[in-house]
């Protein structure tokens, strides 16, 4: 995948919205193609919040309490 392709489609998902698994790949995409990617930072970002308002623990599962 070229940088301006993975660039396009984490923008959309980011401003579109996209389901948790989408932002783990489009922010893998993004680290491929350049390691110090600001958008794949936001996209790390959004994907932490989703996660910390889901209850997910740092292994991925939901958390239990």
């Amino acid at each position: 995948m070229f940088y301006a392709e993975a660039l396009h489609i984490a923008k959309r998902m980011l401003l579109d919205g996209a389901t948790l698994t989408e932002l783990k790949q489009a922010s893998m995409d993004l680290r491929a193609l350049t390691s110090d990617s600001a958008l794949a930072d936001l996209v790390d970002a959004k994907i932490e919040s989703i996660e910390s308002q889901n209850g997910y623990s740092d292994t991925g599962d939901a958390a239990t309490s």
